[in-house]
């Protein structure tokens, strides 16, 4: 069963093989930004690299500095421990803050979880 928190941003984790998805709805700014941290937190200290962490923000509609920033602080640490961080995003509310500020140069972006599962994955059956 995944953790869940309810409120103006809802997040839930869920495992798929060895990789692990983060679902976020609703709106992240710095008021509702901590359940997406405790879940990127948890997410990462679950994660078997070379397996990935897949943030899907498909459903958020606002995406403000707070998250940018989570992003950012969480890409350095998978980054650090050799976990692909993936982030889904496909729509003007988390595209426009991510490629304003150039992230988009910088974290990975896919279109949908499944692309974002699905990518690098003949490195996973090498290990």
């Amino acid at each position: 069963m995944p953790n869940t928190f309810l409120g103006p941003l809802h997040v839930q984790r869920e495992v798929h093989g060895l990789a692990v998805v983060v679902r976020a709805t609703g709106e992240i700014d710095e008021f509702t930004v901590l359940p997406l941290r405790m879940e990127l937190q948890t997410a990462l200290a679950m994660a078997t690299p070379p397996y990935p962490v897949v943030v899907d923000l498909s459903a958020i509609r606002f995406f403000g500095s707070s998250g940018l920033n989570e992003l950012l602080t969480h890409h350095r640490d998978a980054r650090a421990t050799g976990v692909p961080l993936r982030i889904v995003a496909a729509h003007k509310a988390v595209l426009r803050p991510i490629t304003m500020t150039g992230l988009d140069e910088v974290l990975e972006l896919h279109p949908d979880v499944e692309h974002a599962l699905s990518a690098d994955r003949s490195v996973w059956t090498a290990c």
